[in-house]
């Protein structure tokens, strides 16, 4: 869980004879992550595709052409097909394909873009329909001038004023007035400021020749019988669409499986009648895969381990419950973990939900996120990542309606009990009286809030700071006391800050109680703040080894682990905004719903609670929930210990969506087809 799996570097070695047997295991097995050869000699260079790749990689491309044109990507077949089945019946529909749909194909786009010009001419000639003029008149004049398009403003009045040889047509068009203007070159510059100060923009006419209103009929008519022709091919399409549409989505998962097993030669060392594999194998399956080699291919290819070097860096295959997994997507978004360094998912796994659901704290809204988070489970099932997140948003929801419950007694925003200062507040117990009462008022115990938030941050970086220390103990033990100095001066900033809170919350009190209790009672004041001898001798002790371990310029970081520790507040601060949102909008709207006898009054107050309430509160709380929670992780405690930058375990193989193949046994020897 906290290490990724056990890598072994290997070396597959056999006879060439046996190579595609011994890629047909391997792809089977899932479990050989290949290192590309690429220092050739004498002896060894890089294999050449197997025989089949050609073929395999033409039939291949045009069926992902077929795929495009006939927008299959996001086709899901109704069931699987066996590849004995696409074998028997892909050449012929490949024929009949070529024949029927890619000559339809054709015909479509042809028309398609005869549309588009269509509609350019359209476009560009309507404005200058009612004119009377040929395109003609636009263009290949000596001394005239031709200005064409649209202005936002009448310029006739402009022109008037301005005087010269001009000649102006205009209509009004699309909120504005298309204009024609002939006048002399001389006056070019003149009368192009006046129509730039009406907002010209100028349109250059097609290279057609006719009256303009007769070409746009005419091209409005085209349109509509190429839109019919469009319609038919369409139709045929779907048709054909229907037909081939398992049988094209179904073929190129095999046949991609096909080409990629034919093309793996291109990246291990052949000699002339033997094959060397260099890779990363998990060390449990090491066992296993010999000995499917060694029975697929008669014991003429083998499995050597191969001693580790130090600059080896191993392919990460991280090892978390199944519980855990859906948390790896945040690993994904950042960075994989080197090999030797600690996998941080099992800590969001922990931090996120409790951040995030202190943060909404709310039974109402928890539920409402539990149910998102079900929802993108189900109907998002096909998309790993957006799967995770819903499992994400689920443990949140659960974890937020726990501290909704337990702690903060409040659904939507709603106490379940008036706080006692308040009576005439609105509460569930004119619903149903809960038999419980919070431990924790958000917009009353703001100092409680605010410890708490303290003591999380303090917990937090400590962790990190201890897996930090793990990471580098044993092969940068310099680095590795560094972790300590900066546990010293983190305790010590933390000891003077639950000092000066002193009594005023229950949290500071009992921290001071006990875990800072063996402390002497040693203090003094600075500036009328009181300050802990003892926590000023951890912060200076850690401060004196920090330039021995990691050099004088890591002081400057000090006043940062300050304001790292200091920006848990924000776990406060976001739980008091939420619940002062959620408190206005309740303020504004419960006294329409349940203060007057109006109905209308009261449907259209439910109506509004519950928009506000949805997008305000739920939505943007929620989210700036979401990114706070990860941001503390990301930035306050990865980079006390987290480097990243490892290899993701990529073994060869393939994972069959739409199609089946099962193993047979031929002569004693498994095949995979």
């Amino acid at each position: 869980m906290l290490r990724p799996e056990q890598m072994t570097r290997v070396a597959v070695v056999g006879s060439l004879d046996n190579l595609n047997a011994t890629i047909d295991c391997l792809f089977e097995l899932g479990a050989l992550h290949l290192i590309d050869f690429t220092q050739q000699d004498n002896d060894f260079k890089i294999g050449q595709p197997l025989p089949e790749a050609s073929a395999a990689s033409k039939r291949l491309l045009k069926l992902r052409a077929m795929m495009r044109s006939l927008e299959l990507e996001e086709h899901k077949p109704s069931q699987k097909l066996h590849v004995r089945e696409i074998e028997d019946k892909l050449d012929q529909a490949l024929v009949t394909m070529d024949l029927n749909i890619s000559g339809k194909i054709e015909s479509k786009q042809k028309i398609q873009s005869l549309m588009r010009e269509k509609e350019a001419e359209i476009r560009t000639l309507e404005p200058f329909t009612t004119f009377g003029l040929s395109v003609s008149d636009f263009r290949d004049y000596d001394n005239l001038m031709v200005f064409a398009g649209v202005c936002r403003k009448d310029p006739e009045v402009a022109l008037r004023k301005l005087g010269g040889d001009y000649e102006l047509f205009k209509s009004e068009y699309s909120g504005g007035v298309a204009v024609a203007l002939f006048a002399r070159k001389e006056s070019e510059a003149d009368f192009a400021r006046l129509l730039a100060d009406h907002g010209f923009q100028e349109t250059r006419p097609p290279e057609v020749e006719g009256k303009i209103d007769a070409i746009v009929a005419r091209n409005r008519r085209d349109v509509q019988e190429l839109e019919r022709d469009l319609s038919r091919i369409e139709t045929e399409l779907d048709q054909a669409r229907r037909r081939f549409a398992d049988l094209i989505v179904a073929s190129e998962e095999h046949l991609s499986i096909d080409v990629s097993k034919a093309e793996t030669p291109l990246r291990i060392a052949t000699s002339a009648h033997s094959f060397v594999m260099d890779g990363w194998m998990p060390s449990a399956r090491a066992r296993a895969i010999h000995a499917a080699l060694d029975k697929t291919c008669s014991g003429l290819a083998f499995v050597e381990i191969l001693p580790l070097e130090n600059e080896d860096e191993p392919p990460v295959k991280l090892r978390n419950p199944h519980v855990m997994k859906p948390f790896e997507f945040f690993m994904t978004i950042l960075s994989t973990p080197k090999y030797k360094e600690i996998d941080p998912t099992f800590v969001l796994f922990i931090t996120f939900p409790l951040f995030f659901g202190f943060m909404i704290g709310d039974l109402g809204f928890g539920a409402g996120l539990f149910l998102l988070g079900l929802v993108i489970r189900l109907k998002l099932k096909d998309s790993p990542d957006m799967s995770r997140l819903g499992s994400i948003i689920l443990v949140g929801g659960i974890v937020a309606s726990v501290f909704g419950l337990f702690v903060f007694a409040e659904a939507f925003g709603v106490p379940f009990h008036p706080p006692e200062a308040a009576h005439d507040e609105y509460s569930w117990e004119s619903v149903a009286n809960i038999p419980i009462h919070p431990m924790l008022d958000k917009m009353h115990d703001v100092k409680e809030m605010l410890a708490l938030s303290i003591l999380a941050g303090w917990v937090h970086l400590t962790l990190g700071f201890v897996l930090g220390f793990v990471n580098h103990f044993g092969h940068n033990n310099k680095h590795a006391l560094a972790k300590v100095a900066w546990l010293l001066m983190l305790f010590g900033m933390f000891a003077e800050m639950m000092l000066v809170a002193g009594n005023a919350a229950r949290t500071s009190e009992f921290i001071n109680s006990t875990v800072l209790a063996p402390l002497p009672d040693m203090t003094t004041a600075v500036a009328g703040i009181t300050v802990s001898i003892p926590a000023v001798v951890f912060i200076l002790v850690g401060a004196v080894a920090l330039p021995f371990t990691e050099g004088a310029m890591a002081l400057s970081e000090v006043i940062g682990l300050f304001t790292n520790l200091v920006s848990y507040t924000r776990l406060a601060a976001l739980a008091i905004g939420k619940g002062a949102m959620a408190l206005a909008f309740n303020s504004m709207l419960l006294p329409l719903v349940f203060g007057g006898d109006n109905i209308a009054f009261a449907v259209l107050g439910a109506l509004a609670l519950f928009v506000t309430q949805m997008f305000f509160v739920f939505f943007l709380g929620s989210l700036s929930a979401g990114i706070q929670a990860i941001r503390l992780n990301y930035v306050e405690l990865f980079l006390k210990f987290f480097e990243g930058g490892g290899t993701d375990f990529e073994p060869l193989g393939y994972e069959r969506k739409h199609s089946i193949a099962e193993p047979r046994n031929a002569g004693g020897v498994v095949k995979w087809i």
